[in-house]
């Protein structure tokens, strides 16, 4: 039986890319970094005000509460993209990070422990863990969709579930 080749195209590994390629990389990591500070200083302001508010609450009840504090980041399209869609969602990828409870370390991709280690053979930009995260997992290793994200939509969401016990 003959095979029919793939029309998809290979991904590009990130050593192929050119000069104002790395550019708009180095943007978005930059872009990435900050968002990572955002998501850290805001999800620390949830945890702080869940926490006060739920110790009112408990103050004399029987109170089991699950709560989670989850943060979404969405990698959107470029406007001059050829598949941008006005009026479409354009959605590249996504990444849920969580917060609270605890993220094991391997998770937790929103903190300032960027790595060393480049994709590119110019090895003096240091890519952030969500930029790492988003290329290496996210995207799987494929450049063309990493160049392809213009825009980000950020999503800091505290989640309760309570249960009542008398």
């Amino acid at each position: 039986m003959e095979e029919i080749p793939d029309k998809q195209p290979q991904p590009r590994l990130l050593t192929d890319v050119r000069a104002f390629e790395q550019n708009r990389l180095s943007i978005l990591n930059e872009q990435l970094m900050q968002a990572e500070r955002w998501i850290d200083r805001r999800s620390r302001e949830m945890v702080a005000a869940y926490g006060l508010a739920a110790a009112q609450a408990r103050h004399g009840e029987r109170i089991d509460e699950d709560v989670e504090i989850v943060a979404t980041v969405l990698f959107l399209l470029r406007e001059d993209h050829p598949d941008f869609l006005h009026g479409q969602h354009n959605v590249v990828t996504r990444i849920d990070i969580p917060i609270l409870p605890a993220a094991t370390s391997r998770e937790n991709v929103g903190r300032d422990d960027a790595r060393t280690a480049s994709p590119f053979r110019d090895h003096s930009v240091k890519w952030c863990s969500l930029f790492l995260n988003l290329y290496e997992r996210a995207l799987q290793g494929d450049t063309a969709k990493l160049l392809s994200i213009g825009a980000l939509c950020i999503n800091v969401v505290l989640a309760q579930q309570q249960l009542r016990s008398w």
